[in-house]
């Protein structure tokens, strides 16, 4: 069994970034303390596996270019914030961690940029818009979880990981821009809307509840402040920690089954999400509605052994290769890599149809040395290990260069628009070249577009999941 997942070593505390002034002081105070109680694995990193030293150069080189890509695609050209498509695919997946989101949403819209740019020209209107974008994203850059964007030419959106600090946030924001050219005399006039206590939901149903309040603000007149409460309880972690351990004890758990097909449809794999059921008797739930509170309630391991388990015993039973999630989290627990190893050499022929997909993001960072003996000792095995979710940064891509990894998978809001968008196919052949240099086989992540699933092969990706694909 698993022990306690959090290391026993010593560990040491992180300090408190830098905080711009104009942030409000409840999300100060909560910043301070979530660091105050955040730890980190003092034992040193392990040598990540050497590879030679010019290819390492080319594939930075590589990462810089399709890194630049990336940003054109995905970025706001004028406010240098994430473009709406962006900005609505973040939403939707923070708003899928159903169990407690701890969501605010503001939107700012300008309201005189037509005469504004009559009066003063465009060139002294994008300089203003450009301040609005700083001001906005000094919050990700500070805050983590939190993230901004320009919806179209008029309206801006950030988004908080906090609850009951929409309100403190809108007027401490909006009094900063008043001290900028951005909105002072003679600049841009702004109203604001947000909802406070966002459930989890559609990206839509959000963004609607926000607009309900902007359009108050609006017809209340420059520079005025309009912002809804959510309703509805959370339900505590306690209450969730209980659920999600039940149903693992009681081997309330199955796996989706989604084909992964290449460019001439053929059945690669089958992707494989675990789903739990949380009461006795109910419907089986994806991921997203119990994932984040597993995790923060140290039960990741768990659900992760737990996939492994039923995908190893699926391959037995029918023989056909499958790929389950691993939480980067879990990579750090004492003794989880080995846990794993064990269960597949007693099941050597069916760990031989495995592949094992881990996370991008923080927590991946964090535990690239321990994904690199993941990959030492479960590759030995027969399974081929890659990382799902990727596209949000090619640096962090082509650090995986050398881990001993097989494949990448890339999120599909990264790549949704290839067919009609000349940035988004220029990314996406970008990340081809990328990632084959480095070895690895490309697949794209929930492609729901046949029009993009053609580009996307003819591209070079090598394989596709998703609403859009169908196997032979």
């Amino acid at each position: 069994m698993l022990g306690d997942p959090t290391p026993a070593r010593r560990r040491r505390e992180e300090p408190l970034p830098p905080l711009p002034d104009f942030m409000p002081d409840a999300l100060r105070r909560r910043l301070a303390a979530w660091y105050q109680g955040r730890r980190e694995d003092a034992r040193p990193a392990a040598p990540v596996p050497a590879v030679a030293a010019e290819r390492l150069v080319e594939v930075g080189r590589e990462a810089d270019r399709v890194e630049a890509l990336r940003r054109e695609a995905h970025t706001d050209p004028v406010s240098g914030l994430p473009n709406r498509r962006h900005f609505v695919g973040l939403l939707g997946s923070v708003l899928g961690q159903g169990a407690a989101p701890e969501r605010s949403l503001l939107l700012l819209r300008a309201l005189n940029l037509g005469p504004l740019r009559l009066q003063i020209g465009d060139d002294a209107v994008e300089r203003r818009i450009a301040l609005i974008g700083e001001a906005l994203d000094a919050y990700p850059q500070h805050v983590v979880g939190a993230f901004a964007g320009r919806l179209n030419d008029s309206d801006f959106a950030l988004c908080l990981p906090a609850n009951g600090v929409a309100d403190e946030t809108a007027r401490t924001l909006l009094e900063a821009l008043r001290a900028t050219p951005a909105a002072g005399p003679g600049g841009i006039e702004l109203a604001i809307g947000g909802a406070d206590d966002l459930r989890a939901g559609l990206p839509g149903d959000a963004l609607a509840a926000a607009d309900l309040a902007l359009a108050q603000a609006e017809a209340a007149g420059p520079f005025s402040i309009e912002i809804h409460a959510g309703g509805g309880a959370v339900q505590g972690e306690q209450a969730w920690r209980t659920r999600i351990a039940e149903a693992l004890q009681d081997g309330r758990a199955a796996l989706g089954e989604f084909p992964v097909v290449a460019a001439d449809g053929r059945l690669l794999h089958l992707e494989c999400p675990l789903r739990l059921q949380l009461d006795a008797g109910g419907p089986y739930r994806e991921a997203q509605r119990w994932l984040a509170m597993a995790t923060r309630s140290r039960l990741l391991p768990r659900v992760d052994l737990m996939a492994i388990e039923l995908a190893l015993l699926a391959i037995d039973r029918d023989g056909r290769a499958r790929c389950v999630h691993v939480g980067a989290a879990s990579l750090t627990t004492p003794g989880f890599v080995a846990e794993v190893q064990q269960r597949l050499q007693a099941q050597p022929a069916a760990a031989r149809r495995l592949l094992i997909d881990v996370g991008e993001g923080v927590w991946l960072e964090r535990a690239l040395p321990r994904l690199g003996d993941a990959a030492q000792a479960w590759r030995a095995c027969g399974v081929r290990l890659g990382v799902e979710h990727a596209g949000a940064s090619m640096h962090a891509l082509a650090r995986l260069a050398g881990l001993g990894l097989d494949h990448v998978r890339i999120e599909a809001r990264f790549l949704r628009g290839a067919a009609g968008d000349p940035t988004v196919h220029a990314f996406a052949a970008g990340l081809v070249g990328l990632v084959h240099g480095m070895r690895l086989v490309l697949v794209a992540e929930g492609v729901d577009d046949e029009a993009d699933l053609q580009v996307l092969f003819d591209a070079g990706f090598d394989a596709a999941t998703g609403p859009a694909v169908r196997a032979l």
